[in-house]
């Protein structure tokens, strides 16, 4: 009969405590530790040239502690601009306030207690909770003579000076990851302008039913249902991708392509959209066949100038080349892309059509929103059958 003190259950017992693989790699791992120490490093330049040496320690103790959230952990309600500047003025304020006028009056240890439960529950109301919020409360308490003598100074330097370097080096460090937003946006943007949720939002789980779910739980949850959201969305797509049997942009695109050069007329480009009848086409560098932009129908009504002949551009300047029409930010995929992969970049952002570049960036394909309609059906037909 085994027991609690049977050696046999340890192991699997002790597995308990060990935390599993980190979902990060080593180049962001080591961008957060750089950046870090560089914030960290400017914060203790600015307090010993402003403020002397003697605030140092306490300093480096508050704001080393928000720099393992911003850097480290930068998709942290905790750690977002407001949640940073916020957390630290008022917990600043709460310290120094309970120590002048409460530090006469009661033991020292008890001014630090109350310090740090005043800073949470005024974090909590003013929706700006920060865990290193405690530590400068307690600073403002503790931190002795130096400390003291600054008083309400104390809230503007060093806390507030230090929080808007931390997040002037946050906003570089995070906003420089390609497709990171730092901070966090609460509503991602409709490409058309409009209030409607993007596409993929409407179906499924929605924002609204995250935030329900986290509010039945009545306790604070280390992620936004923003965030939360993209999480969900990005699961759904690799389960996506497994579902539809290894489905490709290869074996969706179209490769007898329609295709102007640099450098050719507008009104060459003009012909060959009303030619074949299509709503854009790719925009080739002639040797190197790489994608150089995309001119679309909408390029050419966008010059349309508002006067009785309502001309196009062509017809304004016969010197015209696609070059000047054409939309240059053009997004591509390889061929071995995951047709799951092209639901939020044609559904979210709006992109009718997505060509298809090698290794070396040369125009191998075309892929189109009715090329994703068509697998989307495909694939329902397969899952209907079985």
């Amino acid at each position: 009969m085994k027991t609690l003190l049977d050696p046999a259950r340890w192991p699997r017992r002790l597995s308990r405590f060990v935390p599993p693989p980190p979902t990060v790699g080593h180049l962001e791992r080591w961008r957060a530790v750089g950046f870090a120490l560089l914030a960290i490093l400017i914060c203790g330049l600015a307090t010993h040239l402003l403020l002397g040496p003697a605030l140092l320690p306490w300093l480096v103790a508050s704001m080393g502690a928000a720099s393992v959230i911003i850097f480290a952990m930068p998709s942290s309600p905790v750690g977002q601009p407001w949640a940073l500047i916020g957390g630290q003025v008022l917990s600043a304020l709460i310290g120094v306030a309970s120590l002048r006028w409460l530090g006469p009056w009661l033991p020292l240890e008890f001014v630090a207690a109350l310090a740090v439960a005043l800073s949470i529950a005024a974090m909590l109301y003013a929706r700006c909770l920060h865990p290193p919020g405690g530590a400068t409360a307690l600073t403002a308490v503790l931190g002795g003579d130096a400390v003291t003598h600054l008083g309400f100074g104390f809230v503007w330097m060093p806390v507030l000076v230090n929080a808007l370097i931390l997040l002037a080096v946050a906003l570089i460090a995070n906003n420089s990851v390609r497709g990171r937003r730092y901070p966090l946006a609460r509503v991602q943007d409709n490409p058309h302008g409009t209030r409607d949720p993007l596409p993929t939002a409407r179906v499924g789980l929605r924002e609204d039913d995250l935030t329900a779910a986290m509010r039945e739980l009545g306790e604070m949850v280390d992620v936004s249902a923003e965030e939360l959201g993209n999480i969900v969305a990005r699961a759904e797509r690799h389960a996506n991708a497994r579902q539809w049997h290894d489905i490709d942009c290869g074996q969706l695109m179209s490769r007898d392509l329609v295709t102007v050069p640099t450098g050719a007329p507008a009104s060459e480009g003009w012909a060959l959209l009303r030619r074949h009848r299509i709503g854009a086409l790719p925009v080739i560098e002639p040797g190197t066949g790489r994608v150089a932009g995309i001119l679309a129908l909408v390029d050419f009504l966008k010059h349309v100038e508002a006067d009785t002949a309502m001309a196009l551009p062509q017809h304004r300047d016969p010197a015209l080349t696609v070059d000047a029409l054409m939309s240059r930010n053009t997004v591509t995929v390889r061929q071995t892309t995951a047709v799951s992969e092209l639901v939020p970049l044609m559904a979210d952002r709006g992109l009718h059509r997505l060509p298809v570049v090698d290794a070396d960036g040369r125009l191998v394909g075309m892929v189109t929103q009715s090329d994703l309609i068509a697998a989307l059906s495909h694939q329902g037909a397969m899952t209907a059958a079985s």
